[in-house]
């Protein structure tokens, strides 16, 4: 006798890695064109939890613009933006719980405040993920005309390839880092005194940039040596971990307070070099912040 029963509909496969990019690329083009557009002399700005954190119209108008764009290019996909949150993935392919997920993590605007001062230094971050494994990352400064890609092959700048480069020793290294800075001071006032001073002593330079995601891209490309920071978010750190560790650097996390084992862009504390070589001196003043905070769990 014939079977009626209709056959379980399969998963739906996941874009490959590539695909992936492309897709996260066209989103951030089209945010990057809107902020272009803007006139950057007249901005209105708002604070979210203090004058160390603000926020203008345009980033939330920005990441509107790029979940639109990954809605219609992949609806079933999930969305962490800085300005809205978690979005759900919707209407996902039959498969049960065992479908891979696939999750963009959106920074519509990294470096806020450099933006709003009309400083150039600031980009549209979005890192991709298949379930919490991550597969691809683009970091676009709309104003600076860079583009950093990455999915499976090469990291790319421009759609050039970028050259993997030894980390230098710390007595010659220059790291781009805003560690401590204010969180960390008040988190930790002392520890951040002597750990800014060991810094201060033992690397060649320092600049903060103000922008964790273009921090990450220029060590992946190898105009810096490290960058380190201790409280970040994962649509800061995404693309740029991706994109950096496809061009031949290395990242060490720490889990803060939150749980250990997570994927090393759900941790809020790193240390990134451009190449295998470890700077000791960071990775030692982070192990002392990690102590910090199990001590006071």
């Amino acid at each position: 006798m014939m079977n009626t029963t209709a056959p379980r509909s399969l998963s739906v496969p996941v874009p490959s890695p590539s695909h992936l990019l492309d897709i996260a690329t066209t989103a951030a083009r089209e945010a990057a064109d809107y902020i272009r557009s803007l006139d950057r002399d007249h901005l209105a700005r708002e604070y979210k939890t203090s004058s160390h954190d603000i926020v203008t119209e345009h980033d939330r108008a920005s990441e509107e613009i790029i979940v639109s764009e990954l809605r219609r290019l992949l609806p079933t996909c999930r969305i962490v933006g800085e300005e809205g949150g978690e979005r759900p993935a919707q209407g996902g392919p039959v498969g049960g719980d065992a479908a891979p997920v696939v999750t963009f993590y959106v920074d519509p605007i990294d470096g806020t405040s450099n933006f709003a001062a009309g400083l150039p230094l600031f980009c549209v971050s979005i890192g991709v993920a298949v379930d919490d494994v991550l597969v691809a990352g683009v970091i676009d400064a709309p104003v600076l005309g860079q583009v950093f890609t990455a999915a499976d092959g090469p990291a790319m700048l421009n759609g050039r390839e970028i050259r993997p480069r030894s980390t230098h020793a710390s007595a010659d290294a220059l790291v781009l880092s805003g560690f401590p800075g204010q969180r960390a001071c008040a988190e930790f006032p002392e520890l951040a005194a002597r750990a800014y001073a060991g810094m201060e002593d033992g690397l060649s330079a320092m600049r903060h940039l103000g922008t964790a995601a273009l921090e990450l891209a220029y060590v992946a490309a190898g105009w810096a040596d490290a960058t380190a920071l201790a409280s970040i978010n994962s649509w800061d750190i995404a693309a740029g971990f991706h994109i950096l560790q496809r061009a031949g650097g290395s990242v060490r996390t720490w889990p803060g307070r939150g749980a250990v084992g997570r994927p090393d862009f759900l941790n809020p504390a790193y240390v990134a070099c451009t190449g295998p070589e470890r700077l000791e001196l960071l990775d030692d003043i982070f192990e002392e912040v990690q102590a910090a905070r199990d001590a006071d769990l």
